[in-house]
């Protein structure tokens, strides 16, 4: 009975690659871990990146911008929607330019009315239709200075 033990253990330490140099659970592919004292190779330059991208800057000109931020789980779709279905209906809104920047969904509109007095017309609108207590921080603020953010923080 032990004998049979003793080889069931042998058989399962040498399928697990115990007693070998290596790991036998890395792919072919997949890089080694730096040792302390060696320097850490970077990645090609055209390699993609995965980490989040900085938060734009929104061009200084644009007549009317929303922002859509996140508290770590995501932006408010809710509201997001709302905000979209009302500029796509709306026919003083030239352009809408999206510029995504997170990674939960997070992104900033830069909305193009036809004038000034539209923009900030749309402004009521899109504040009127932030929730009081959104999923993450939201914003609206036109080039004349009207600014109307919604968030969980006081």
């Amino acid at each position: 009975m032990r004998l049979l033990s003793l080889s069931i253990l042998v058989m399962i330490l040498a399928g697990c690659g115990a007693g070998t140099t290596g790991s036998s659970l890395k792919t072919p592919n997949e890089s080694t871990v730096v040792q302390m004292g060696q320097p850490l190779a970077l990645p090609p330059a055209d390699a993609p990146s995965y980490a989040p991208k900085p938060r734009p800057d929104v061009p200084e000109d644009c007549p009317l911008v929303v922002d859509f931020a996140s508290y770590g789980a995501g932006v408010d779709r809710t509201a997001y929607r709302a905000v979209s279905d009302l500029l796509a209906s709306d026919p003083a809104v030239l352009s809408v330019d999206r510029q995504p920047w997170g990674r939960e969904g997070e992104v900033a509109l830069c909305v193009t009315p036809r004038s000034a007095a539209d923009a900030e017309r749309l402004f009521h609108r899109i504040a009127a239709v932030f929730p009081a207590d959104p999923r993450g921080p939201l914003e609206v603020r036109t080039r004349s200075g009207l600014a109307h953010r919604a968030s969980r923080n006081p």
